[in-house]
C-alpha cells in the first residue's frame, strides 16, 4: 500500500482537484481508495458524480481523521482539510509514505504556504525523511509575472518540484462531471498528462512494479 496525502493549509490551493485526479490516474494501476478527510467532503461529492462505467474507486468520509478500519487497497489517497493544528498534522504525517503540496500562484497562497512549510519542519517524521514530499504549482498560466514569481519563490526555497499545473477549464470541467485527468479523451488532456506522468511516478517511487 502506498499512501499519499494531499495537504496544504491554505484554503483553495487545489488539494482537492490534486487528490481527485491523482486518484483516476492510480486506479489504473491498482485498487484505490480516497479518504476524504475534509468536512466539506468535496471528493465525495466528486466520487458520487462518478459514472459507474469508469475505473471503480472506493471512496469514504473520515472526518475525524482516525484513519482507522480502511479497506485494504493498493493505494490510499487522502484529501486534507485547510489550517491544520499541529497534533492534526503529526497524526496525518504519521500515517502516509507521500506528500503532495499544491502551491498557487497568488502572494496569499506563498504567504500562506511559507508558515505551513516551516510548520512541517517541527514534525519528526518529516524532518527525518520518513515522509516523501513534492510540490505541486497549481493554476499555472506561464504568462503571467505571477508564475514566473512562483517558480522563482520555489527555487529559493528548494522545495522539490514534481509537476506544473496550468490554470484551466478542464479541471472545472472534470469535476462537475466526477471525473479525472486520467477519463478524459486525448484531446483534452494531451497538454496535461506529461506533468501527471510525473506526479504518478513520484507517488509510485516506493511501489516500484504495483501494477502494470
Amino acid at each position: 500500500m502506498i499512501r499519499t496525502l494531499v495537504l496544504n493549509s491554505k484554503g483553495g490551493a487545489g488539494k482537492t482537484t490534486v487528490a481527485t485526479n491523482l486518484a483516476s490516474l492510480l486506479a489504473l494501476h491498482g485498487s484505490v481508495l480516497i479518504a476524504d478527510l475534509d468536512p466539506q467532503q468535496s471528493s465525495v461529492h466528486w466520487a458520487r458524480r462518478r459514472s459507474a462505467q469508469l475505473p471503480k474507486l472506493q471512496v469514504l468520509e473520515d472526518a475525524e481523521r482516525d484513519f482507522r478500519d480502511y479497506p485494504p487497497s493498493d493505494y490510499v489517497v487522502m484529501d486534507a482539510p485547510a489550517g491544520l493544528k499541529k497534533k492534526r498534522l503529526e497524526d496525518m504525517l504519521g500515517e502516509v509514505e507521500v506528500l503532495l503540496v499544491p502551491i498557487g500562484p497568488s502572494v496569499f497562497d506563498l504567504d500562506a504556504s511559507q508558515l505551513f512549510l516551516k510548520k512541517l519542519q517541527e514534525i519528526k517524521r518529516y524532518r527525518k525523511g520518513k515522509v516523501r514530499m513534492g510540490v505541486i504549482a497549481n493554476r499555472v498560466n506561464a504568462r503571467t509575472r505571477g508564475a514566473q514569481h512562483l517558480q522563482s519563490v520555489l527555487a529559493e526555497w528548494n522545495l522539490p518540484v514534481v509537476a506544473t499545473l496550468r490554470d484551466s477549464q478542464m479541471y472545472v470541467r472534470a469535476a462537475q462531471s466526477g471525473v479525472g485527468i486520467a477519463d478524459l479523451r486525448s484531446t483534452e488532456n494531451r497538454l496535461e498528462l506529461p506533468q501527471w506522468a510525473r506526479i504518478l511516478q513520484f507517488v509510485r517511487e516506493d511501489g516500484g512494479g504495483r501494477g502494470t
